[in-house]
């Protein structure tokens, strides 16, 4: 409850039945700014195949067939796509090569001959990076394949273990007449296998060629949408995100400035979709994108901001802006409903480019985009894809340590004034490196923007967000880093969304640097990091009042954020201890005197270096207590173990 001072007698009677240490000093009678909800989001960006080999239910890599030959695997005179590999059982004498005539998507299909013997000749694939497929007994799996021949032929569809020694589900497949044909199937494994492996196979002699190969877990294995229907979306993952307690979702980052990445090529079916050179892989499809990433946050229920390229035309934005918003009766809605989403999806951000250059050349582009989106929908924020501020920012026009090299906002304050001519509110997206165990500069910088932005705005509506925490590891110290980043974001109160890159990892999989996963996977099981662990315990003690709080005296070792609830009956403190000794400290509350004499505790601490693994997936985990807090005159004590985060809830 609270109430309004705490006599000053009694705090002096009490000083000395608590030994000398830092003073945590709370002000929970004096209420500040509120705290936005969305200050523990993630970006999601396909880095390390969170998308392909992650949250995509798709076990199949490489379905489409357009890798180079594999240099393994296949023998003399064989060409197989590159994540696939031949399959020759008894005296099978066979043939496979890629064809480019006429291929059934992209630049390229993969050919089978059975030629001779007995037994089968084929192709197999064992997911990403062939880590193996994870197969649950007895759980019906679904799949299709795009296939032609010049002559009729069956084709074996099958689940098996690594080495092809044991079969767990096949059927066979009739392919009549030439053409391209979709034949789908359903596999139900006899037996459980955490690395299996899909196979598709002649038993006689005859040829085929295949376009496009899918397989994924059946309704049991996959998100429900909201409409009842399931998503092609892993649902351990999905899982995962919710117990995570994601608050809102980003999905962009580099993959965005590839010169193929359109909207346009991410609907209608997936099969058919145009494979292209991505960013983080050079053979990317777009089977899962951004139409497939907002039903995923409509499942979840939250919000979603999708990035784009920022040399989309201003033609095909505002046939994106019709297709999610529009209504059913437009051309545009009518698509919509015609790929199964006959509500609109009631977007209200769109980022445009990522880590951009924001000068007279983005300004130009992000003008001609801006005037068709708002023309479709006035009530659109649009994001600007700004970057990284290394120093702090002094004098708006005149500056260093810009990642983009530029020194002046002066491509920012014609955006403002653009906003401004139209009535509209415009984002800037900035990242802030979270390496550890502390934020680096530029989460100063990112905050000395936003005071520049304040200074040249000119009336403007204008906000700035953190799309990216960033590091190059996902270990204790990270989520230190993070930890410290969030509760400075709370402390100013001006930022709305707070989103750390990268929401999801693929075990054993980090193939260019970033190795920032908040939720590992493999085929078989999901599990957070400590930076993961901060974000949930972070949003499931959320409370939306500031409360001013201070340490005394000042030291660099603690950090302390406090929040309570509108009726002020619940206070929440958050305390990091970035030292690496255990520090006690008095916790002081005035305006506030819990009711109940213990307090909820979580805490995660340990080695900077720390974190999780399959094999340990809960090596470093918060524990939790109730904390009997002994409160006398407004002051109890508490030691706060080193490289810690705690999260004490007072009622």
């Amino acid at each position: 409850m609270l109430i309004h001072g705490v006599c000053c007698a009694l705090l002096t009677l009490a000083a000395a039945a608590f030994a000398d240490g830092p003073r945590i000093i709370v002000r929970a009678d004096q209420p500040g700014h509120r705290i936005s909800r969305y200050l523990t989001g993630a970006c999601l960006e396909d880095v390390n195949h969170e998308v392909y080999g992650g949250i995509y239910s798709q076990m199949i890599f490489g379905e489409s067939f357009q890798e180079p030959p594999a240099k393994s695997g296949a023998g003399q005179g064989q060409a197989v796509s590159g994540m696939w590999r031949i399959v020759r059982r008894g005296s099978a004498g066979g043939r496979c090569a890629l064809d480019t005539r006429d291929p059934f998507v992209g630049r390229q299909s993969q050919h089978i001959t059975f030629l001779d013997g007995h037994g089968e000749f084929g192709i197999e694939n064992q997911g990403l990076n062939r880590w193996g497929m994870g197969f649950v007994q007895g759980k019906p799996y679904e799949g299709s394949l795009w296939a032609r021949a010049e002559k009729s032929v069956e084709v074996i569809v099958a689940l098996e273990n690594r080495d092809g020694t044991q079969r767990y589900a096949c059927c066979r497949l009739s392919l009549k007449g030439p053409g391209w044909q979709r034949l789908t199937f359903a596999l139900q494994p006899s037996t459980a296998d955490k690395a299996g492996r899909f196979t598709v196979t002649l038993d006689r002699p005859g040829s085929v060629e295949l376009g496009y190969a899918f397989l994924q877990p059946g309704a049991w294995g996959r998100l429900a949408s909201r409409t009842g229907s399931y998503l092609p979306v892993r649902r351990d993952v999905a899982e995962g995100l919710v117990d995570e307690g994601i608050t809102v979702l980003r999905y962009g980052g580099s993959m965005v400035n590839n010169p193929e990445y359109r909207w346009k090529k991410m609907i209608g079916p997936r099969d058919c979709r145009p494979p292209y050179h991505g960013t983080w892989y050079p053979y990317s499809t777009n089977g899962w994108g951004i139409l497939d990433f907002l039903d995923l946050c409509e499942a979840l229920g939250i919000p979603g901001i999708p990035a784009f390229n920022l040399d989309e035309t201003p033609a095909d934005m505002a046939d994106f802006i019709e297709y999610v918003n529009g209504p059913a009766e437009s051309s545009w809605g009518k698509k919509r409903s015609a790929d199964g989403h006959p509500q609109p999806y009631h977007l209200r951000h769109i980022e445009l480019g990522n880590e951009e250059r924001v000068d007279e050349n983005y300004v130009r582009k992000f003008a001609a985009l801006a005037k068709a989106i708002w023309a479709k929908d006035p009530q659109m924020i649009l994001v600007i894809g700004d970057f990284v501020y290394g120093r702090r920012i002094t004098d708006p026009f005149k500056f260093r340590g810009a990642a983009s090299k530029i020194t002046s906002l002066a491509g920012q304050q014609k955006i403002l004034e653009l906003a401004k001519q139209h009535g509209r509110e415009v984002w800037f997206d900035l990242h802030v490196g979270t390496e550890g165990p502390r934020p680096d500069s530029t989460l100063a910088g990112m905050f000395s923007f936003a005071d520049m932005l304040d200074r040249i705005a000119g009336g403007a509506r204008h906000r700035v967000a953190v799309f990216e925490l960033n590091a190059n590891n996902h270990a204790q110290r990270r989520a230190l880093a993070n930890a410290l980043a969030i509760q400075a974001i709370e402390r100013d109160g001006r930022i709305p969304i707070a989103t750390s890159a990268n929401c999801l990892q693929s075990d054993g999989q980090n193939d260019n640097g970033w190795n920032q996963g908040l939720l590992f996977l493999n085929p078989s099981q999901v599990w957070l990091q400590p930076p993961g662990y901060v974000t949930r315990m972070i949003s499931r003690n959320y409370q939306p009042i500031f409360v001013p709080s201070q340490i005394e005296p000042a030291t660099e070792q603690l950090d302390v954020s406090a929040k309570r609830s509108e009726d002020g009956k619940t206070l929440v403190l958050g305390v990091i201890n970035v030292g690496g000794q255990a520090c006690q400290a008095t916790i002081q509350l005035g305006g506030f005197r819990p009711s109940q004499p213990t307090a909820k505790v979580e805490e995660l601490s340990g080695p900077l270096d720390a974190c999780n693994s399959a094999g340990v997936p809960q090596r470093i985990t918060p524990k939790t207590e109730n904390w009997r807090h002994a409160f006398r005159a407004g002051r109890c004590q508490r030691v706060f173990p080193a490289y810690s985060l705690t999260v004490i809830r007072f009622r």
